[in-house]
Formats: structure tokens, C-alpha cells, sequence
């Protein structure tokens, strides 16, 4: 018996060493996104609708994408003054149907510098319709 006693207190031992010791997930870490994960929602769909048409150097295709880009804001209030969710779309757009490639690549930026941070803070999870 103290044998067995003696084994279990071992083995006991060894498993919470096992499971302290072992990588933690954080549930409250990142889903997407990040290296390693998928793209979150708005992520893809500009990597299929924005990206890969500026790789090609398919303009009339990315102005296709930000007039609808133009539509994703995710609150109305982001619509208001010069750096406007909907201005830079719409701006892009004009820019991407004249055959402006430097200027069009200048509007995403712009779009990048004023949202990109707050849209993920806030609205990383949302589905793009």
C-alpha cells in the first residue's frame, strides 16, 4: 500500500510539472490576422479584392474594390473630415479609373494610417458582407 501510495504521489507530481510547464493558449489572444493564423474577415477580402488586383496591375478591378470598400466603413462617424473612410474609397477609386497607380497605392496607404489600427481594435471580428 505505501508502495502505491508512494507511485501515485510521483506520477501526481510529474503531470502537474507536465501541465505547468507546457505552452498556454490565451483565450483571449488573437484568432486571425496574425502570423500563423487566418486572415480576419476585411483582411481577405482585401487581400483577394485589393491586393492581388494591385500585384497584376489590374486598375480597373481595384477600382471596382474601392467603391465597394467605400460601403465596409464601420461607423458613419469615420465618414466625416479629409481622412473620411468613404473619401479615401472614393478618391482611390477616381485615381485606379485615370490610370494613377502611384496615386490609387497613396490612397491605400492613407486608408492604412487613418483606420487600419482602429478598425482592428474594434472591429477585427466583423463580417464583410
Amino acid at each position: 500500500m505505501k508502495r502505491f501510495a508512494l507511485v501515485l504521489g510521483v506520477a501526481a507530481c510529474v503531470s502537474v510539472l507536465a501541465l505547468w510547464s507546457s505552452p498556454r493558449v490565451q483565450a483571449d489572444g488573437p484568432t486571425c490576422g496574425e502570423k500563423g493564423l487566418p486572415d480576419c474577415p476585411l483582411q481577405g477580402w482585401m487581400a483577394k479584392n485589393m491586393d492581388d488586383p494591385l500585384d497584376r496591375g489590374d486598375l480597373k478591378a481595384l477600382a471596382v474594390a474601392f467603391e465597394k470598400s467605400a460601403a465596409l466603413v464601420p461607423d458613419p462617424a469615420w465618414n466625416d473630415g479629409p481622412t473620411g473612410w468613404t473619401k479615401i474609397a472614393q478618391t482611390g477609386a477616381e485615381l485606379a479609373k485615370k490610370g494613377d497607380s502611384v496615386g490609387t497605392k497613396g490612397q491605400c496607404k492613407a486608408c492604412h494610417k487613418a483606420w487600419r489600427s482602429k478598425y482592428k481594435q474594434s472591429y477585427r471580428m466583423r463580417t464583410v458582407p
